[in-house]
């Protein structure tokens, strides 16, 4: 696995979620939609992100069950 590609990943869930907590200190009762939708577009993000490191990890897992074959 390409261990640049994890650790790539990771850092951008770290950096999107330290973002996501800003924008939700930022929300007030009116007015602040946009924080909302934007926090929510930024969820997803993570979200994908947590499944590319999955399927990583899954291709990992298959390269080693090959080499082990071999």
């Amino acid at each position: 696995m390409a261990l640049e590609k994890f650790v790539a990943r990771i850092d951008k869930i770290f950096y999107l979620a330290e973002e996501v907590e800003f924008l939700k200190g930022r929300i007030q009762k009116h007015g602040t939609g946009h924080i909302i939708t934007a926090i929510n577009v930024l969820e997803q993000r993570i979200e994908e992100l947590k499944q590319e490191l999955r399927n990583l990890e899954q291709e990992h897992i298959w390269e080693v069950l090959k080499n082990e074959r071999s």
